[in-house]
């Protein structure tokens, strides 16, 4: 049964996860000169959650295997 839903981060500072190139923005089915950044995820079995700010931390606490 699902008791809750969560929100997991992937957590790039520990996968390494570097900038690979920059991507052409496109606007209105045309491309334009304009750039942006992109980021190519490693794999990884670390991530992010943050139990103390979403409303249901209590659920999440009793299936945890070991502090936080």
């Amino acid at each position: 049964d699902i008791i809750c839903g969560i929100n997991l981060q992937h957590s790039c500072t520990d996968s390494k996860c570097i900038q690979l190139a920059h991507h052409i923005i496109q606007q209105e089915r045309a491309l334009t000169k304009q750039t942006k950044p992109m980021i190519k995820h490693e794999p990884t079995d670390k991530y992010l959650l943050n139990t103390y700010s979403i409303h249901n931390h209590a659920f999440i606490h009793t299936t945890l295997s070991q502090p936080l």
